[in-house]
């Protein structure tokens, strides 16, 4: 995998709320069990001004990872084109913030002097890294155990279905070698792997991600129609890596076979295909060399 482009999965609406709900429960777990093996924690649910002080570390940390959360995915979305170097500052700051905002309380509020405030720090920012930073790797891991699944599962689907779909065309006359009559047909499924659509490569122009669905576009009787279902565009790249459906940008995928030009603009390249009515495709430069080449050798 490019380790310049970020997993889906991974800035997900779905996931993150995950994330941060799994992250929370283990930090107070882990915060439990961690207190009375440390003379220099607070965290206390009998005396009243730390149980107090306990509870508005937790909501304050709860709700600035909600915060940090709800701001990554939007920029992510709008602003940023997420990368592995950002996804992972934006972790640590995440567990830097929290950490130092420990030891704020615990030198200001809480007056613990029995280390040197430099110690103490230290010691909060470990806490954190503690707390913090083994579910996100825990949880990170899980989603992408479970994209790599899903992905698999469509593949399969669309290996079997396409043969089921090969096997019906087949006519045979005496030892006669086998012969398909439709071999190019293409299903989609949605994220359960279950078959929504199918139709022909040829009739293919391109597909679009829309939030967590894609836009199917493609050539019905002489017009363009179009069909959504709810998938990721990446599991629809994986499942037909090799064939002429071939990722121009982190929007499209486009039917190589029906590109009519690639043309530089001042703003980048495009795809037009030969079809009226349909709008131009941008490719982005990580797929343009390939683009480019696979044009040139259709």
């Amino acid at each position: 995998m490019n380790r310049k482009k970020l997993p889906h999965y991974l800035i997900e609406k779905n996931n993150l709320v995950v994330q941060v709900t799994i992250t929370v429960l283990f930090a107070i777990a882990f915060l439990a069990i961690y207190y009375p093996f440390s003379n220099t924690a607070w965290f206390s649910v009998e005396d009243e001004k730390r149980f107090i002080y306990t509870a508005f570390f937790i909501i304050f940390s709860t709700i600035f990872l909600i915060f940090s959360r709800i701001m990554m995915y939007y920029t992510s979305k709008r602003l940023i084109r997420f990368t592995f170097p950002k996804y992972i500052l934006w972790n640590t700051i995440e567990v830097l913030i929290i950490g130092l905002f420990h030891a704020y309380i615990s030198l200001r509020i809480m007056r613990i002097s029995i280390y040197s405030p430099a110690l103490i720090i230290g010691k909060s920012i470990l806490i954190s890294i503690i707390a913090l930073g083994f579910p996100f790797i825990v949880t990170d891991l899980s989603f992408a155990l479970i994209d790599a699944r899903r992905i698999l599962n469509i593949a399969r689907r669309v290996i079997k279905l396409n043969e089921a779909n090969n096997n019906k065309n087949v006519k045979t006359s005496g030892s006669e070698s086998l012969v398909t009559e439709n071999p190019d047909i293409i299903n989609f499924h949605d994220y359960t792997g279950a078959q929504k659509f199918a139709v022909k490569l040829e009739n293919i122009y391109y597909i679009k991600a829309e939030g967590n669905y894609i836009n199917v576009f493609y050539n019905n009787k002489g017009g363009i129609s179009s069909f959504v279902l709810r998938n990721k565009i990446q599991a629809i790249e994986d499942a037909f890596a090799g064939t002429p459906l071939m990722r121009c940008h982190r929007t499209y995928i486009v039917n190589s076979n029906n590109i009519k030009l690639i043309r530089n603009d001042s703003d980048g390249y495009y795809i037009d295909f030969n079809q009226e009515g349909l709008e131009s495709v941008p490719v982005s430069n990580t797929y343009r060399e390939k683009i480019v080449k696979r044009f040139t050798e259709i």
